[in-house]
């Protein structure tokens, strides 16, 4: 009997195919086969001072050891098909060290059994030869501008088309979606539909693209655009980008609830909800290494909005242009601008207990940033800094007494990170983000006819401090 020798990427594809697949020579089963995935390690340290602006208040403070293996197999294309079959683990402990109320016992803590294990995608790739178009069928990754295509996926279809030279035309549609951001659940079980237009070209003056998104969800938006300007030139770069989303409330739906007025968690708020939504990004930077031999990567950008909300990304990590690893996660700035908070369960705004961003109001933002990336030793070793200085102001338009009439914030976050690529395959990197938050709330002490404040009181919290130090370790095969 002759043996045959596998790796252990060819072992777990093995793994995904059916008995009867062995009714064949095993060299055949997996000739052709492509396997990509990366493995990773991560420790995460999250530390809180004054959180929800409550003095001393160090809830949610946390180390953790994360572990996440992802390996992608597609088969060879035999008239125009392929398939493809993604695996992955995700794994996660705490790290209490030694201040769980129980000192050295607690639910979740050490080196306790994993966690999730499964497909993460299973879909069937069509090119056919005529056309250069490509369709996807099955459950894929949802790699959208609004979506965070690490960990978002979909079940549905997906068609591109790139007949016409430099530009690519997409269609989608999806029956059922997750959003990794989403907190408490991470499923959508409604439509989504998408289609967009993305454009590409080198002229004489630099590389120029164009990107323009639309998306439509069942009881979650009625509509939601995102458009991208682009130039890239051998020394600067620019970007542009503008995002509007309106949601649906024509049945008072859960994002009545989330984005409604600024009123307690229990009280009805299924309508007058602030349908309109919109962001917009301006980044400029400059590369010099092309030019200048110099490898030194600056950039800096600037982030506001014009309607009276910006929930406008099923994802924070969508791919609106930013620096920063917290403030636009973190819900003390009132910065964030995905859905997910509101589809999982709703997001306290400022850290003012029981109460929600809403809808009879006017929501302004203003962010400043700047980041600089610099490369030694031949590219391997990169040093950055990313600083961040922003602030989000919510105003209601009527009140009643002892009804908040402003809700204002500003917050700074300055993040050093480091990276080693130590061989082409592995990457060590670290980051250590601080970000600083301070709250103003002001109070209507009496009011007119109308519900207009006549008479406000200004009422100062401690501000909120939140630390975030991570290493990683990644493989990529």
């Amino acid at each position: 009997m002759r043996f045959l020798k596998l790796s252990l990427a060819a072992s777990v594809a093995l793994g995904a195919f059916s008995i009867t697949s062995f009714a064949q020579p095993l060299e055949e089963a997996i000739k052709g086969v492509d396997v990509k995935g990366y493995l990773r390690y991560r420790y995460t340290d999250d530390r809180y001072d004054n959180k929800d602006f409550k003095k001393d208040n160090v809830d949610g403070s946390n180390a953790r050891h994360q572990w996440r293996a992802r390996a992608d197999f597609k088969t060879p294309t035999v008239e125009a098909v392929s398939v493809n079959l993604g695996i992955q683990y995700d794994g996660a402990n705490n790290v209490n060290h030694g201040k769980n109320d129980n000192g050295w016992a607690g639910n979740g803590l050490g080196s306790k059994e994993d966690s999730d294990f499964g497909v993460s995608t299973f879909y069937a790739t069509i090119t056919p030869d005529s056309t250069a178009t490509t369709v996807i069928l099955g459950k894929q990754r949802l790699d959208t501008p609004l979506t965070d295509s690490g960990d978002d996926r979909a079940t549905g279809i997906l068609a591109m088309n790139s007949d016409i030279p430099g530009l690519t035309l997409v269609a989608g549609a999806f029956d059922a979606w997750s959003v990794d951001a989403v907190t408490g659940s991470s499923s959508v079980a409604e439509p989504l539909y998408t289609l967009a237009a993305i454009y590409n070209t080198d002229t004489g003056i630099g590389n120029i693209g164009a990107r323009v998104w639309g998306f439509t969800a069942k009881d979650l938006v009625d509509s939601a655009i995102f458009t991208e300007l682009s130039w890239k030139h051998s020394l600067l770069y620019a970007k542009l980008q503008y995002g509007f989303t309106q949601l649906d409330d024509s049945e008072g739906t859960i994002i009545a609830s989330r984005y409604g007025r600024l009123i307690p968690d229990n009280a009805n708020s299924k309508a007058n909800v602030a349908q309109d939504n919109d962001l917009l990004s301006f980044q400029l930077g400059a590369n010099f290494k092309e030019n200048f031999g110099l490898p030194l990567d600056v950039k800096a950008g600037y982030i506001t909005n014009f309607q009276d909300g910006i929930a406008v990304s099923f994802d924070s990590e969508g791919e609106f242009a930013k620096a920063g690893k917290l403030w636009f996660d973190n819900k003390a700035t009132g910065a964030s601008y995905g859905l997910g908070n509101a589809l999982g369960g709703g997001l306290n705004f400022g850290g003012v207990d029981g109460y929600r961003v809403a809808a009879d109001q006017e929501k302004e933002i203003n962010v400043f940033y700047g980041s600089l990336n610099y490369a030694l030793v031949d590219n391997r070793l990169k040093l950055g800094l990313d600083a961040v200085f922003g602030k989000s102001e919510l105003t209601d338009k009527k009140v009643a007494v002892n009804d908040f009439t402003s809700v204002k914030t500003k917050f700074t976050e300055i993040t050093p990170s480091v990276s080693w690529r130590h061989t082409k395959n592995l990457i060590v990197s670290a980051y250590y983000a601080v970000l600083n938050t301070e709250l103003d709330l002001t109070k209507a002490t009496a009011v007119n006819n109308n519900n207009v404040a006549t008479a406000t009181q200004i009422q100062d919290m401690p501000d909120e401090g939140r630390n975030r130090a991570r290493v990683e370790v990644r493989y990529s095969f």
